[in-house]
C-alpha cells in the first residue's frame, strides 16, 4: 500500500514545482523531502519529476498521480470539515468557483447577503475561466461552480440552469456610433473587436452568435478579464460585447442595441455527480436557487 506521507510530500512538492518550498511548507528539511519523493519513486517503478534546466517539472506519471493526490487530500480536508460541522450548525468552509462576470458582478454580494445570515461560514471564492472551473470542480477542488451555459461540461457534473444574462455591444463614448439609436449586425463587420480568452464563456457565446449569422469580425486584441476588455473599449482600441451585469453604472463606454440580434445566456450550477453536500453547501445551494432567500441581491 502507498505510504500517505509519502503521497503528502509528494503532492506539497509537485504544487510548488519546488522541493525547497516543499520543506518550508511541511516544516522539514529539503533532503527529507529528496528521501521520502525517493522511496515513493521505488514504489510505482516510475519518475514523478525531471529536471529541465535549474526547474523540475512533473513526468506524465507523475501529473497522473497529482490528479488522484488533489482529489485524495480534497476529499479527506472534506471529511474534517463535515465532521466540524456537525459539531456546530452552519459552520465551517464553502468553496464555490465562478466564471469572471458572476465571480466579479454578482457573488461578492450574494455572499455578503449569506455571511449575513450565516456569520460563522467562511467563503473562499476562486474567480477563473470557465474552462478551469469545470476542471476544478470535476476534481473536487471545488464544491461548487457557476458558469456560462456555452462551456461543455463532462457527463461526471450536473447542470442546473441559474440566472439569465444578456450581453451588450459596447463602444466608447466618441465612437460614430454613440448617437445611433441601434447598428446593423453587418456593421459588426467594419469594426476591430477586443475578445476575452479563449475559454471564456462570453468569448464561445459571441463567436457561435456571430458565427450562426455568418459574420467575420476582426480581432484587435485579447484580454483575459472583462475589466481589462471596459478599459481597452473605452481608451478606443476597439469595440466589445460584454455582460449586461459588468457595464452597469460603468463611465467610458456606451451600450449599442444590434438589430435583430440578441446576445442571451444562462448562467449555469455545476457540481460533481458524486458529491456529497455538507449542510454548509447545501444551505448556499438553496440561497442561489431561491430568489426569496437573495432577495435584493441581484437587481
Amino acid at each position: 500500500m502507498i505510504n500517505a506521507n509519502h503521497l503528502m510530500v509528494f503532492n506539497c512538492v509537485a504544487n510548488n514545482l519546488s522541493f525547497s518550498r516543499a520543506a518550508e511548507e511541511l516544516y522539514t528539511s529539503q533532503s527529507s523531502v529528496s528521501i521520502q519523493i525517493k522511496k515513493l519513486e521505488e514504489y510505482l517503478a516510475v519518475s514523478l519529476f525531471e529536471q529541465l534546466g535549474k526547474k523540475i517539472v512533473l513526468t506524465e506519471a507523475g501529473m497522473t498521480l497529482f490528479l488522484y493526490s488533489q482529489k485524495i487530500f480534497s476529499l479527506i480536508d472534506e471529511g474534517v470539515h463535515a465532521i466540524e460541522e456537525l459539531k456546530g450548525c452552519h459552520k465551517g468552509r464553502l468553496l464555490i468557483g465562478a466564471s469572471t462576470t458572476p465571480g466579479v458582478y454578482l457573488l461578492p454580494k450574494i455572499l455578503g447577503n449569506f455571511k449575513s445570515i450565516y456569520p460563522e461560514i467562511v467563503p473562499k471564492l476562486e474567480i477563473a475561466n470557465s474552462q478551469r472551473i469545470v476542471e476544478m470542480v470535476n476534481t473536487n477542488m471545488l464544491d461548487i461552480g457557476i458558469i456560462g451555459e456555452e462551456i461543455i461540461c463532462p457527463p461526471e457534473l450536473n447542470v442546473e440552469p441559474w440566472l439569465k444574462d444578456e450581453l451588450f455591444l459596447v463602444v466608447p463614448v466618441k465612437h460614430p456610433w454613440v448617437n445611433r439609436a441601434s447598428v446593423h449586425v453587418k456593421d459588426l463587420e467594419s469594426e476591430q473587436f477586443i475578445f476575452r480568452e479563449r475559454g471564456s464563456s462570453t468569448r464561445s457565446i459571441i463567436e457561435n452568435i456571430l458565427a450562426n449569422h455568418g459574420l467575420k469580425v476582426s480581432i484587435a486584441l485579447e484580454l483575459n478579464n472583462t475589466e481589462a476588455v471596459k478599459q481597452a473599449v473605452s481608451a478606443g482600441l476597439g469595440v466589445s460585447i460584454v455582460s449586461g451585469f459588468s457595464v452597469i453604472s460603468n463611465s467610458g463606454i456606451v451600450c449599442i442595441p444590434i438589430e435583430g440580434l440578441g446576445f442571451y445566456r444562462m448562467f449555469n450550477i455545476i457540481y460533481h455527480k458524486n458529491k456529497i453536500f455538507s449542510p454548509t453547501t447545501k444551505s448556499f445551494s438553496t440561497f442561489l436557487k431561491f430568489p426569496s432567500k437573495r432577495r435584493n441581491t441581484i437587481q
